[in-house]
């Protein structure tokens, strides 16, 4: 990969940022064992740090993923483990499939203000007794009408307690285990969304962790990313 001045005025940018607005308060967050996911992402979407490799239509920058590994190079200067975790699950666990597979309607009321920085996203995969066996969950979206309702629970789930909405993976049929499972968008004010807790954590306090319930929560089908049962 070679650098270009492009590569290192985003560096640049992101260093100064860390340095001012980031690093003076880490000792608070992680004895607060939370930061300010909204104030600091809305500042991260300002700069454009939040969808460098995302389309320009969906509000990136459509730069190709050299410019996301100098990000992620410079956010190790961050000096706490959990900050820089919860805005890569923002730019590279929560939001990609739904820049890549999510239908206009999707991306337009959910992505785009996300790399604005406007909404916290989180992902809901791990639950409890299912952590890196993703095929082994538990948790179903049953179709009614044209909606889904879906009943169970994720752990784990960074940004958890801050996150406006979540990528949840859910059991949308019957079939073969590895071939199930669809990925819906479920805001999380919806009804039966209910945060049980914020988990305790060795390490990473800063960002928070939540287990996450569902109980006859509905949404309607077409917020579902992607073809149904392709994850």
């Amino acid at each position: 990969m070679q650098l270009t001045p492009e590569h290192d005025t985003l560096r640049d940018t992101l260093r100064r940022f860390i340095d001012k607005e980031i690093n003076p308060h880490v000792d608070e967050w992680e004895r607060a064992e939370i930061f300010p996911a909204h104030q600091v992402f809305k500042r991260l979407g300002e700069l454009g740090m939040l969808g460098l490799t995302k389309s320009v239509e969906d509000g990136g920058s459509g730069l190709d993923y050299s410019y996301g590994a100098v990000m992620a190079e410079t956010l190790a200067h961050i000096q706490c483990g959990g900050v820089p975790m919860a805005i890569g699950v923002q730019t590279d666990m929560a939001t990609p499939a739904l820049a890549h597979h999510g239908s206009a309607e999707l991306r337009r009321e959910f992505l785009a203000p996300a790399i604005r920085g406007e909404y916290v996203a989180c992902l809901g995969v791990s639950e409890v007794g299912s952590g890196s066996d993703v095929a082994s969950i538990k948790t179903t979206a049953r179709k009614d009408g044209d909606d889904y309702v879906i009943n169970g629970g994720k752990m784990w789930t960074t940004s958890g307690t801050q996150a406006d909405f979540c990528c949840v993976l859910a059991n949308t049929s019957d079939s073969a285990a590895h071939r199930n499972k669809s990925l819906i968008v479920v805001p999380m004010k919806t009804k039966g969304v209910e945060v049980a807790r914020k988990l305790r954590k060795m390490g990473m306090h800063a960002s928070d962790t939540a287990q996450v319930h569902f109980d006859d929560v509905r949404v309607p089908q077409r917020w579902r990313i992607g073809e149904e049962g392709m994850g």
